[in-house]
């Protein structure tokens, strides 16, 4: 069994792009990809927790800095300003945690109506998603979908065909961390 020493220690190499070899090879792929989820999620945390004074889509660390803001803000879930995604998916909701999704990388939450299905798309950057609330399915292109409740987690290659479902019961909340611009590139399963 692997101590948190040893996983720290894989953890270092990750970060230096020469080990990635090694580790995948010693550890295997899907030691290495749950080691950079976490330290993406990890990250993502405490970059919100340094900057999240400003909860809007221009937040960003030098934003905050700027600002010169000395204290964080709270935001109860019954006070989370909502905002509609595309009017092709009425009902998809979002807000942006921190930084702008129109413009670079940023952390946002997802709200879908039960029973909502996204369809087949892709996008741009590559993104991980943890779910929060509900009964979330998210499938890849040629592969079975896997569905699981809050503290559900996967990673979402950059330009890979994907289809998310938030399943009947209840809606879904979801957040995302994506690496880049978010967009939303529709894909026509029945032309393939």
């Amino acid at each position: 069994m692997r101590t948190s020493n040893t996983i720290s220690k894989i953890g270092a190499k990750i970060l230096r792009k020469k080990d990635w070899p090694q580790v995948v090879m010693r550890y295997g792929w899907a030691v290495a990809l749950v080691l950079v989820g976490v330290m993406a999620a990890l990250a993502s945390t405490i970059s919100t927790q340094t900057f999240a004074q400003d909860r809007g889509t221009g937040a960003t660390p030098a934003a905050g800095a700027k600002a010169g803001a000395t204290q964080g803000t709270f935001t109860t879930s019954d006070a989370i300003p909502w905002k509609p995604v595309d009017p092709k998916h009425p009902g998809l909701q979002m807000f942006a945690v921190w930084g702008n999704p129109n413009e670079g990388a940023s952390e946002i939450l997802q709200k879908f109506p039960a029973g909502m299905d996204s369809g087949w798309h892709w996008h741009t950057a590559a993104y991980q998603g943890v779910v929060i609330q509900g009964k979330f399915t998210h499938t890849f292109k040629g592969a079975a979908p896997q569905t699981g409740g809050p503290g559900s987690v996967w990673s979402q290659p950059a330009r890979q065909v994907h289809d998310d479902k938030c399943e009947e019961g209840g809606d879904c909340i979801v957040v995302v961390y994506f690496h880049g611009k978010l967009d939303f590139k529709p894909v026509d399963m029945k032309a393939q």
